[in-house]
């Protein structure tokens, strides 16, 4: 009865391990989406702040209007960059 039941177990290892591998793609596919979800809205609210402030207040901070729109791209590559794995 224990050789019936090792073949079993031991059977039904491949399936739950693929599912385990599955769950876990599906984990990190929804993971990535919420953050790119989450990071998208960041760079709207950081556009429409920074859009609101006068010239000056942009000189103050070292940036030109112009450079709105490729300072949020940079930031949006770095940030990228910071949730690959190793990054640490």
């Amino acid at each position: 009865m224990t050789m019936l039941t090792l073949m079993q177990t031991s059977a039904a290892r491949p399936f739950v391990l693929r599912t385990a591998v599955r769950l876990a793609h599906l984990r990190r596919f929804i993971n990535r989406f919420f953050a790119a979800v989450i990071a998208r809205h960041e760079q709207h609210a950081a556009r429409a702040a920074l859009q609101k402030l006068d010239d000056r207040t942009l000189a103050d901070i070292g940036m030109c209007r112009t450079q709105i729109e490729s300072n949020l791209e940079d930031l949006a590559q770095a940030r990228a960059r910071m949730q690959q794995p190793g990054w640490h």
